[in-house]
């Protein structure tokens, strides 16, 4: 490895680690934080599908800026954004508020949404790196959990003293983010010819007419894709619940709710470590994924359904995130081979967009549950609902073929 792809990998890993940071600072507090300010269980969701919305809505468009205007340039602009957002969350105290820094955040993300990897990939090609890059994204997604497993941490213990330093923290080392970016990202390929908005609005368009047409047209994207919706209808709200269930519910104390977020991510970590070596048969995947899944709406189940068994729970949301850890890279590596071709980035709309609207709906649905019949009666709602997405892949499995019709061949 020569000098300069040296600098450029370890720029790379840098720029990925205070990118980390922001996020995950607030990972076990930010629904806290947002109830602490006044917000039920329903508005704190509203919240969070204000952001999945916006991060939906303006996906092309900032990957259009980033093309136009540089990797580099997209990222400072994300991290401006994110650190305007934590800013308004820090002097907001009305509900519309914290939708506005909502919207503002999910901009923020989706300005952030591929520009440092693909800075990094344009980057050691030019200074003449050769071969796959997989142990580059491998180093850096460990990279990422062991530094989003610390600032979870912290951020929870800061909160002890006042729930809303970890939302300040987040505005400061997201400019801390951006500048380091500017200087670090270096080099790359030159940006392209920007489109004009009407041009990115005729792709708006053509890609939802597109994606709708086809993903519904074809069995294996039709019924992956309704999979990942009913997915959503749980996950995305239950993302939002888990730290209130811990920290009163439970009565667990914000300290433990940052170990808990720790022994989350460690058991994520550990189902896509052991799906990374599993070797499953094109037949089995379907069956797989389906007893993963499955396995995983249980869990939550029993997770809520223990009552003031702190460990337990931990153990049971543990399981569920292992199982889906698992489910996860099977299930995108399958919908991926039967998307290949030219439609590939429009068929992977569709999947998008169904499961955005699972979390859009989901997040509301599920937070009118919580304050109508509770945390633990919620969990247990969503995840039977949720629990029909093994019917989907079941519908995919294989057909055996006659032995007659073998026979007679």
């Amino acid at each position: 490895m020569n000098d300069s792809i040296r600098s450029i990998t370890v720029r790379y890993y840098l720029v990925w680690a205070w990118y980390t940071l922001g996020p995950f600072i607030v990972f076990a507090i930010y629904p806290l934080f947002l109830r602490s300010r006044g917000l039920d269980q329903f508005e704190i969701n509203v919240v969070s599908a204000v952001f999945v919305l916006m991060t939906f809505l303006t996906d092309l468009p900032t990957g259009a800026f980033a093309d136009a205007a540089g990797r580099r340039a997209a990222t400072v602009a994300g991290c401006v954004l994110h650190a305007c957002a934590f800013l308004i969350y820090l002097l907001s105290h009305r509900y519309w508020q914290f939708m506005f820094a909502a919207a503002i955040d999910g901009l923020g993300t989706t300005f952030g949404n591929g520009p440092i990897d693909a800075w990094a990939i344009d980057a050691l090609d030019g200074a003449g790196f050769e071969g796959a890059k997989d142990a580059l994204f491998s180093r850096k997604f460990q990279l990422s959990q062991v530094v989003g497993m610390c600032a979870a941490l912290a951020g929870a213990y800061v909160a002890q003293l006042d729930i809303a330093i970890p939302i300040a923290l987040a505005a400061v080392v997201w400019i801390a983010t951006g500048i380091s970016a500017a200087l670090m990202m270096t080099g790359g390929a030159r940006p392209a010819q920007p489109k004009s908005a009407e041009q990115m609005l005729q792709e708006v368009r053509r890609r939802s007419i597109d994606s709708t047409r086809l993903g519904f047209a074809d069995r294996n994207v039709r019924w992956l894709s309704v999979a990942g919706l009913l997915s959503a209808l749980l996950w995305y709200g239950w993302g939002q619940e888990w730290q209130q269930y811990f920290n009163h519910s439970l009565r667990a104390g914000i300290a433990r709710v940052g170990w808990v977020s720790v022994a989350l991510i460690a058991a994520q970590v550990m189902g896509l470590e052991v799906a990374a070596r599993m070797r499953v048969a094109s037949e089995n995947r379907a069956s797989l994924i389906a007893a993963m899944t499955g396995f995983a709406a249980a869990a939550i189940i029993a997770a809520a359904r223990t009552g003031s068994h702190v460990y337990l729970a931990v153990g049971a949301i543990m399981a569920a995130t292992f199982a889906m850890g698992i489910a996860g890279p099977i299930g995108f590596a399958w919908f991926n081979e039967v998307i290949q071709g030219e439609n590939r980035a429009t068929l992977l709309s569709f999947s998008t967009t169904m499961s955005t609207l699972g979390g859009i709906i989901g997040l509301p649905a599920q937070g009118r549950l919580v304050d109508a019949f509770g945390i633990s009666a919620a969990w247990q709602i969503a995840a039977l609902v949720s629990m029909t997405q093994v019917f989907c892949y079941l519908a995919l499995r294989p057909r055996p073929v006659a032995r007659n019709s073998v026979e007679s061949a």
